[in-house]
Parts: structure tokens; C-alpha cells; sequence
């Protein structure tokens, strides 16, 4: 079952975050306790310092797309992988945290008043590092983590 202009709406006002919330948060409110989810916000701890991950969505006909990013030393080059993939693991958790709360919000009766299902795409989930500079010690790098959900 497609969502209906209104849900379509609903969803849009819940992931956008360009006017009346603010995109740099220290961390996602709890909902449990009455929060606003900082939607699109930056999130705590983790890679580095507080607001270093964000996470942020799109809508593209039936499919969201949940990008989460972070920036990341990977020091030498024996241990990068090792970073890489302990950064996958923090990021795969701030995309699966910001689709509970999405769901959650979603499900109020001020909102939609129904579930928002969300089937992921297992086989699209993707992982993109980009260098910032190849040859400083640091090695710093740009890592994205995108997953892909049909929502209906």
C-alpha cells in the first residue's frame, strides 16, 4: 500500500530539517521521555567528539534514503580497516536509531496515526570513504554509510 499524499506530507515534515529544528544537536532526544527527535540532527559521542556523526534523509518516490556521515582519522595504513569498519558498525546504528525514531514519531496520532513500515534493501547498503588529504599523517577521510528503505 502507497502513502497517500498526506502521509507523503507527514513524513516530509518529520525528515526535513532546514526550518524550525536545528541540524546541529548533541544528541537525539529521547522520545520515551516527551523529547523532540532532533531529525537530520548531528548525535553524540562515538567517532570523535560530540556532534560528530550526522544523519540526515531524502525522499525519492517510495524509497528513503538514510545517509549518515562522520569524519574519521584513520591513522596508518595497517589500522584503517580496522576504522573503517568500527565506524561502519557506529554509523549502521545511528541509521537503524534514526529510523526507530522516524517510526515512532510517524505513529502518532497528531501525525499519520499508523505505522510507517520500512523494508531495507540489505543489498544497497553502502560505505564510501573519501580522503581529505592523502598525504597529511592523519589521514583524515569523509565516511558515508547510506541505506535504502521502501516505505509504504
Amino acid at each position: 500500500m502507497a502513502l497517500s499524499f498526506e502521509e507523503i506530507n507527514v513524513l516530509g515534515n518529520l525528515t526535513n530539517d532546514t526550518y524550525g529544528k536545528s541540524s546541529t544537536r548533541s544528541e537525539y532526544d529521547s522520545v520515551e521521555d516527551g523529547g523532540n527527535p532532533g531529525y537530520g540532527g548531528y548525535s553524540a559521542g562515538g567517532t570523535g567528539s560530540p556532534s560528530s556523526v550526522a544523519t540526515k534523509s531524502s525522499l525519492q518516490g517510495d524509497n528513503l534514503c538514510v545517509t549518515s556521515l562522520c569524519i574519521v582519522n584513520l591513522g596508518p595504513h595497517g589500522y584503517q580497516h580496522q576504522v573503517i569498519q568500527q565506524t561502519e558498525n557506529e554509523l549502521n546504528s545511528h541509521i537503524n536509531g534514526y529510523m526507530k525514531t522516524l517510526k515512532s514519531q510517524f505513529k502518532k496520532k497528531e501525525h499519520a496515526g499508523r505505522a510507517l513500515k520500512a523494508k531495507e534493501d540489505k543489498n544497497k547498503r553502502t560505505t564510501d570513504v573519501q580522503m581529505i588529504n592523502h598525504y597529511a599523517e592523519t589521514r583524515q577521510a569523509y565516511i558515508y554509510r547510506r541505506a535504502y528503505f521502501e516505505i509504504s
